[in-house]
């Protein structure tokens, strides 16, 4: 069974993308995977400044742990300026110094809802580059919900093809996740 971490990369009340990440959980959950969703306000780290021996946050400790413990990342993110939020991108840079290589050789599927028309597909972009780098495997399918404040509701997307696109992708996503599948 694919175990997977899930992540809303915003702690504002009524996030969008928190919507949209408990969509994308119900369908994992269905397509046979364990989900553990995280609260990206206890991911909370220090800027990080390029020290040499910098002392490792707990909160950033607590997210390495937990993501060693699953196979794959759930990872749905604002779009600002389009791009990445910088808190985001920090929590990135403070993951790749650590040894333990917490995002080498896990999958990450990225998504994001917008109340642009683009759905916040460059952010998307942007963001799947540093995780590459840092050797994991991102799903090559991006899943941007624009004009998210009305497709979003009652658990599921309203537009029947962007919804048919994410259970797709999802299922897709936990099949190739899964450490004891072989394609």
């Amino acid at each position: 069974m694919t175990k997977i971490l899930a992540l809303a990369a915003s702690t504002r009340a009524g996030s969008l993308n928190k919507r949209l990440l408990a969509i994308a959980i119900a369908q994992a959950k269905a397509a046979g995977a364990t989900v553990t969703e995280i609260d990206y306000a206890a991911c909370d780290a220090p800027l990080y400044h390029g020290e040499d021996k910098p002392t490792i946050p707990a909160n950033v400790a607590m997210l390495s742990a937990a993501l060693r413990e699953h196979d794959a990342l759930l990872l749905s993110s604002p779009e600002y300026n389009w791009s990445m939020p910088g808190a985001l991108k920090n929590l990135i840079d403070w993951l790749s110094i650590l040894p333990e290589a917490p995002l080498k050789g896990r999958h990450a599927l990225l998504l994001c809802a917008s109340p642009s028309v683009r759905g916040g597909i460059l952010g998307l972009n942007q963001l799947s580059l540093p995780l590459a780098h840092l050797g994991m495997y991102v799903y090559p399918h991006l899943i941007a919900i624009g004009n998210a404040e009305s497709e979003l509701g009652d658990g599921k997307i309203h537009n029947s093809k962007d919804q048919k696109f994410l259970t797709h992708c999802v299922t897709d996503f936990v099949r190739i996740a899964n450490p004891r599948t072989k394609d």
